[in-house]
């Protein structure tokens, strides 16, 4: 009998050890369950301060189970009225502006100086307004320029300069060497009238294959020089170098020709290490100290 009532009171102890421990189990559960309901709802109001504080809209909270939780909603925005005042101030804004573009037109449209464009006679509005040749005349005259584009191209300063010795060039009209040589207004070869001759075209821009005081090469400004003394000289160094006698730099004397060794340049010794020459494009005609030792000089005798 013993046995037995300790068998049966170890059961019923098992029985209420298992009870305890499901009801445990069910409160954890039950507990557990609200606080994630209660976390669910704090990150609702989380959310809903942040978008509240980014749209600057008011937003809900709605409560629809607790098994649920909290949710966010935004609610409609309602249409923005345009009231009286601002409407005002629109058509306030947009007369004001009529009045002014009323006032200026007549600075701009009877300005003396777009009258005279035009080609009309007079400022009054209403001649003007009547005067309706005056008006087709000035029409017709626009329609007859033509205009295209691409027809135009910026030309660089240096272009313009060149054309402009270019012309000048053409257009002189004074004696050639040629005609100095026919007739040459000096009869010797002195070496101060060389020199003078020489600083009288002081000033003269280069110019590639000029020979007259519209524009000068190096060997064109020599050749023009001496053919006012009745010597013929060839436009080139090379050819100029062949004439006269070659002399050391040491008994060089004022009115010899220059040659630099290359036979790329020369010029009119004028002394003291000088000489008069037509040095390169875009400068003009100088005396100038001699830029090299790599030179002599040829000493030009009259027959």
């Amino acid at each position: 009998m013993t046995q037995k009532s300790n068998a049966r009171h170890r059961a019923q102890g098992e029985v209420k050890v298992l009870e305890t421990f499901e009801l445990r189990s069910r409160r954890s559960i039950r507990e557990a369950e609200r606080a994630r309901q209660s976390r669910s709802a704090d990150r609702a109001e989380r959310k809903l301060a942040r978008v509240a504080k980014i749209d600057g809209q008011p937003l809900a909270v709605q409560q629809i189970t607790k098994s649920q939780g909290k949710y966010v909603v935004r609610p409609h925005a309602a249409p923005k009225k345009v009231t009286k005042r601002v409407l005002r101030d629109l058509v306030a804004m947009g007369f004001a502006s009529g009045i002014f573009a009323t006032a200026a037109l007549p600075a701009y449209a009877l300005s003396p100086d777009v009258v005279s464009a035009g080609g009309f006679t007079t400022i009054s509005s209403k001649q003007l307004a009547t005067d309706y040749q005056a008006q087709s005349l000035t029409i017709s005259a626009i329609n007859q320029v033509e205009f295209g584009r691409g027809d135009y191209k910026a030309t660089p300063l240096s272009e313009t300069d060149r054309q402009n010795i270019l012309n000048a060039i053409k257009q002189y009209t004074g004696p050639t060497a040629s005609d100095f040589i026919a007739n040459p207004p000096y009869s010797k070869l002195d070496p101060a009238d060389v020199l003078k001759v020489a600083a009288k075209y002081v000033g003269t821009p280069y110019v590639f294959g000029g020979e007259n005081p519209g524009g000068f090469d190096c060997s064109g400004y020599v050749r023009y020089v001496y053919a006012q003394f009745g010597i013929n000289l060839p436009h080139s160094v090379i050819g100029q170098s062949f004439f006269g006698i070659k002399v050391k730099f040491e008994d060089a004397m004022p009115g010899d020709i220059v040659v630099l060794n290359n036979l790329s340049h020369d010029g009119i010794y004028a002394g003291n290490g000088n000489f008069y020459h037509a040095p390169r494009p875009g400068d003009d005609v100088k005396l100038a100290p001699i830029f090299t030792d790599q030179v002599y000089f040829i000493r030009l005798q009259t027959n």
